[in-house]
C-alpha cells in the first residue's frame, strides 16, 4: 500500500498541514484510538506505573524511545490528544501506521532533509497554540546503547517550549518480555534554564524515571547474562530482534540520526583508521586481541 494523501504533510508551511478543525476532530476522536491502543499491541500489554496530575493547557510530551510499541504506549501515558512528532516517513507511507498515526494527530519530519527538520519546529508550535499537546522523542532514534538510561537530547524541544510557553512533562516506558511499564511525569518549566542546562535536566529527568522501572520490572540473574564477546552477540541480537518488530526500519538513517554532542567522539569514529590501517611490525600490537 502506498499512503499518497499523506504527501501534502510534508510541506514546510505549518499553516497548510496544521488546521484548528483537525485539531478538534482528533480530540473527539482520542479517546476512542488511546482505548483501541492496548488490543492493537500483540507484543507487550502495558502498566501504567504512574501518572502525574498535569496541567489543563497544551503540554509537551518528552517520551523515550527504545521498543516498536512504545510509540503507541506513550499515547496511552499521555492521556489526552496530542501530535506526534514522527520522522519514519518510509513506514508511514507504506503502512497501515501512517493512517492510525494521522488519524491520531502528527508532524511527518524527514530528519535527511534540513528546511524539514527546521519546519517541524514551526509546526508543532502551532499545534500547541492551537489548543493541542505534542509528542516528541527528543533521543532522535531508538536508544540501542547497552549502557546508556537515554542517549543524548536534540535540542529542539528546548526551542518548541520557548516559542509556545508551554511546559514539558517526561514520558519513560520500559518493556521486558510481553510486558511493559511507563511513568508519566510532572510538567516542569524547562525554559528557566538556560538552554544547555534545561536540556539536561529533562535528560536526568527521563534516565531516573527509566532508571526506576528497570530496577521495578527488570527482573534477571546475573547468570542470564554471558560474558565477553558473547555478551556483545547477546545484546546485538537483542536489538536485532526489537528491530525486526517493525516492518520499515531505515537502518541507513537511523545509523547517522543519534544526537551527537560537539567534543565527544563515539568508539566507532575513535577508531575508524584500523580500517585504513596496513598491518606491519610497528604496529601489529594493534592487531591483537588482549584478554
Amino acid at each position: 500500500m502506498y499512503n499518497k494523501f499523506l504527501e501534502k504533510y510534508l510541506d514546510y508551511a505549518p499553516e497548510r498541514v496544521i488546521s484548528k478543525k483537525g485539531i478538534i476532530i482528533r480530540k473527539i476522536i482520542s479517546p476512542v484510538l488511546r482505548f483501541v491502543v492496548p488490543f492493537v499491541t500483540p507484543n507487550s500489554k502495558l502498566t501504567v506505573v504512574r501518572r502525574a496530575k498535569l496541567p489543563k493547557q497544551p503540554v509537551i510530551f518528552a517520551a523515550t524511545h527504545g521498543f516498536r510499541e512504545d510509540v503507541e504506549h506513550t499515547v496511552v501515558m499521555a492521556g489526552r490528544q496530542a501530535y506526534m512528532l514522527n520522522g519514519v516517513p518510509k513506514q508511514l507511507f507504506h503502512s497501515f501506521d501512517g493512517i492510525t498515526a494521522w488519524l491520531a494527530g502528527m508532524v511527518i519530519i524527514d530528519r535527511t532533509d534540513k528546511e524539514s527538520r527546521a519546519s517541524s519546529i514551526d509546526k508543532l508550535v502551532r499545534v500547541l497554540k492551537l489548543g493541542s499537546s505534542v509528542i516528541m522523542y527528543p533521543e532522535g532514534t531508538w536508544n540501542k546503547s547497552p549502557n546508556e538510561l537515554v542517549s543524548g537530547l536534540f535540542p529542539g524541544i528546548y526551542d518548541v517550549a520557548q516559542k509556545s510557553g508551554a511546559l514539558v512533562a517526561p514520558i519513560a516506558t520500559y518493556r521486558n518480555g510481553k510486558k511493559a511499564y511507563g511513568i508519566t511525569e510532572e510538567a516542569f518549566d524547562i525554559c528557566q534554564y538556560s538552554r544547555e542546562e534545561g536540556i539536561q535536566i529533562l535528560r536526568d529527568k527521563m534516565a531516573t524515571m527509566q532508571y526506576e522501572l528497570i530496577e521495578k520490572y527488570g527482573v534477571a540473574n546475573r547468570d542470564d547474562f554471558p560474558y565477553g564477546e558473547v555478551a556483545d552477540k547477546y545484546w546485538n541480537d537483542f536489538i536485532d530482534g526489537l528491530m525486526a518488530e517493525v516492518e520499515f526500519y531505515d537502518y541507513e538513517v537511523e545509523l547517522h540520526t543519534k544526537y551527537r554532542p560537539k567534543g565527544i567522539t563515539s568508539p566507532k569514529d575513535a577508531f575508524a583508521f584500523m580500517e585504513e590501517l596496513v598491518p606491519n611490525k610497528n604496529n601489529l600490537f594493534l592487531f591483537k586481541k588482549h584478554f
